[in-house]
């Protein structure tokens, strides 16, 4: 009895074996298959068990995970196209989810919060980039000549909008593809002063003038270049325009109403300004950037010692993650 237990036994462990053998086998088999038909090396068979199990859903291959929608599981998934001749070719797709950054509380959709810990950082920001010069935008937008001395910040509030972020971080992507080593490096003034950012592709946090009720309506959308130049006309073409100073941006900021009387409000966002063509002269460089370029800075700094402005001719180019709620200071 002992000796038939022993050899039922190892006859068991044996088949087992072979067992955990051959499905490690048809695992790697299948793999390698879909992998294969994924880059489009051979065609997909009209029937496969190696295939059929996966989903028929999905987005082509070659995106990187950033331009994939928001709350992605990292599931894989395939999707059939039609490739060369009347071949019928099966993409795997290896979806993963959007890095967002470590101190987002949401995964999805739009959210507006107060962010207090902000506050100190941001008027430290502000306060360093704020410089008392006069342009002729201060009088064009304000009819005063009158400089603020600084800005007082009275609120910080956090945008977290996954689907403008995923534009953002797709169009991030895409200056990576577009060259094969980093942006030659263009420093800020806000450069290294919040955030852990992309130096490959100069990002960087700018400020944009606006009132507190578009602010809102810019964060909960998009920018819009078709808006381009309806505050102070548009020196280097019609673009989405940053400053690197915050008195800069101010120039454009007005007071809000309501709740917000005697607020102003600017947007500190993240910028990709990938390759800069800096210019001095007013012109409009939106051929120019297209050759090569990706942004531009206008250097009045320069020119006439006033200030450099940042242009983008892409919407998905600019983030605004931070809404400033503040008010001028003038003695």
């Amino acid at each position: 009895a002992a000796l038939a237990a022993g050899v039922t036994a190892a006859v068991l462990i044996i088949l087992f074996g072979f067992g955990l053998l051959r499905h490690r086998m048809l695992k790697r088999r299948a793999m390698a298959a879909a992998v294969a038909v994924a880059v489009g090396d051979i065609p997909a068979p009209p029937s496969s068990s190696c295939l059929d199990i996966l989903p028929k859903t999905g987005s082509r291959s070659g995106h990187s995970a950033s331009s994939l929608p928001t709350g992605s599981t990292g599931k894989a998934s395939a999707t059939t196209y039609p490739a060369r001749g009347d071949t019928d070719f099966l993409e795997l797709v290896i979806d993963a989810a959007l890095p967002l950054p470590l101190y987002w509380a949401t995964r999805d959709g739009v959210h507006i919060f107060p962010d207090p810990n902000r506050i100190a950082e941001i008027q430290r920001l502000m306060t360093d980039t704020w410089e008392m010069k006069f342009s002729r935008d201060r009088r064009l937008v304000h009819g005063s000549e009158a400089v603020p001395l600084g800005c007082r910040v009275a609120n910080v509030l956090r945008v977290e909008n996954h689907r403008a972020f995923a534009r953002y971080s797709s169009y991030k992507d895409g200056l990576r593809m577009k060259r094969p080593g980093p942006c030659t490096l263009f420093p800020v003034r806000t450069s290294n002063r919040i955030n852990l950012l992309d130096e490959d592709v100069n990002e960087n946090y700018l400020f944009h003038g606006t009132n507190p009720e578009s602010a809102q309506c810019i964060a909960r959308d998009f920018f819009r270049v078709e808006r381009a130049g309806s505050s102070a006309g548009s020196m280097f073409g019609p673009g989405i325009y940053l400053a690197e100073n915050a008195s800069k941006s101010d120039e454009y900021a007005k007071e809000g109403s309501g709740v917000y009387v005697g607020l102003c409000a600017m947007l500190l966002c993240r910028c990709a300004q990938g390759e800069v063509l800096t210019v001095s002269e007013a012109k409009d460089t939106r051929e120019a950037v297209r050759a090569g370029y990706d942004s531009v800075c206008g250097d009045r700094l320069a020119a006439v010692g006033t200030f450099r402005e940042m242009v983008f001719f892409n919407e998905e180019a600019v983030y605004p993650e931070f809404i400033v709620i503040y008010t001028r200071v003038f003695e």
